[in-house]
């Protein structure tokens, strides 16, 4: 379990530039078919989904959402196509569908400051403080980014570990053992959030999985259901996201358009 949790948090670190609003999508400019997400309320799986509903709801109420999880690819800044790829196989362009950047690694939600941000799963913490590194999205500036990191077994045996970026308060200790639903942290703007310092979650899943040789990736807590292969999991079965939400427990799907 410790080499795990090493592992769990060196991914943290990798995602040091959680979310922001970016102020370019990236070059090349999106496909001539893009079609912008629709407003998605109250969100459920499709029969084409894999689900293992192990999530409850990370916040209370509803906020937009800043940046999808981009499923071609999630590797900022290096990805170039200029529009994320939605779970449903949508294309958002930044700047027009959403205020993010292309390649995002998480969910970010257009939370106020100070929103009381839950866990989502019983858990242990296994990371609290602050991730220093330069901010693509800010000129290469360095900021540190205030994140909480909370770890847990999943049905399937592998290890998952749920990051939140940018809070303005953290509530808990490395070593605790936390519950469903208990407030972790409050939501805020530190970091690498981009030039218009917006305030907001980002919301990062890591699986770990626990075979030789063990590897870690990121992934969409609301899986896959678009046509075709998820082109992510299409460069790595391992990369496969899945549906992670307790019945009525996701939260919506709004994108917040400028």
């Amino acid at each position: 379990m410790r080499v795990i949790r090493s592992l769990v948090v060196f991914a943290v670190v990798l995602s040091a530039c959680g979310g922001g609003d970016g102020d370019s999508g990236g070059g090349g400019g999106p496909p001539s078919n893009t079609l912008s997400p629709p407003d998605i309320v109250r969100p459920t799986p499709g029969a084409t989904n894999t689900v293992m509903p192990v999530f409850s709801r990370p916040f209370a109420n509803e906020y937009q959402v800043l940046n999808y999880f981009d499923h071609d690819v999630p590797t900022a800044p290096e990805t170039t196509n200029g529009y994320q790829l939605t779970y449903r196989g949508d294309h958002a362009v930044p700047g027009k569908d959403v205020r993010g950047y292309d390649g995002h690694s998480g969910i970010d939600w257009l939370l106020p400051e100070n929103t009381p941000l839950l866990a989502v799963a019983n858990a242990t913490v296994v990371f609290v403080g602050d991730r220093a590194g330069p901010c693509f999205l800010q000129d290469n500036e360095v900021t540190a980014t205030k994140t909480v990191t909370i770890t847990f077994t999943g049905p399937d045996g592998d290890s998952y570990s749920v990051s939140y970026l940018h809070v303005n308060r953290i509530d808990v200790a490395v070593g605790d053992a936390v519950t469903e639903g208990q407030q972790i942290a409050l939501s805020g703007a530190t970091g690498c959030v981009g030039k218009a310092h917006i305030a907001h979650l980002h919301f990062e899943v890591v699986r770990v999985f626990n075979r030789a040789p063990l590897q870690y990736n990121v992934i969409d807590p609301f899986g896959w259901e678009g046509p075709g292969v998820d082109p992510y999991a299409a460069m790595d079965v391992l990369k496969r996201s899945q549906w992670m939400w307790k019945p009525g427990q996701a939260p919506d799907m709004v994108p917040w358009r400028r």
